[in-house]
């Protein structure tokens, strides 16, 4: 059996995390490949990161990453991780590395005094909605919403 092991990600990591964003982004239907190395580096490490990156590795390879951040659920009153972001490299899936990934989000989780770990999954995503599932994931009616670019500042008033 292969050896899987989640870490945290490294600096010199960035820019493979950059690729495999941008990878995830074309799963999903988002083109443009916007994330860069110096954007990771940026958003992703030091003191004023914005979202924790892990990756897994694969028999001592980096297969697939996550990225998460700690905020609150005012639905029970809890600290609560939000995972922004789970990918696996295509070749690696079926293997156990997105379960690695997942289990080490939920125990940062815990650790951090969390009471719940939540995401969102593209519809249409049909191998995550299953994935998720034997995860023991329930889902919600709640739909994310947002602005961005213009409309954001639109909205800023700006």
């Amino acid at each position: 059996m292969s050896a899987v092991r989640a870490r945290p990600a490294r600096l010199e990591e960035a820019a493979l995390l950059a690729e495999m964003a941008n990878d995830l982004n074309e799963h999903v239907g988002i083109y443009g490949r916007p994330f860069t190395a110096e954007r990771v580096r940026a958003d992703g490490f030091g003191e004023r990161a914005a979202f924790t990156p892990l990756v897994a590795e694969l028999d001592g390879a980096v297969a697939g990453y996550a990225f998460f951040t700690l905020g609150y659920n005012t639905d029970i009153a809890a600290r609560a991780m939000w995972l922004h972001d789970i990918f696996v490299k295509p070749s690696a899936r079926g293997r156990g590395v997105g379960h690695a990934l997942m289990a080490a989000v939920a125990a940062e989780t815990v650790r951090l005094g969390g009471g719940s770990l939540e995401w969102a999954v593209h519809s249409a995503n049909a191998g995550a909605l299953e994935f998720y599932k034997r995860l023991g994931a329930v889902g919600g009616e709640a739909r994310i919403m947002g602005v961005a670019g213009p409309r954001l500042r639109a909205l800023a008033g700006l």
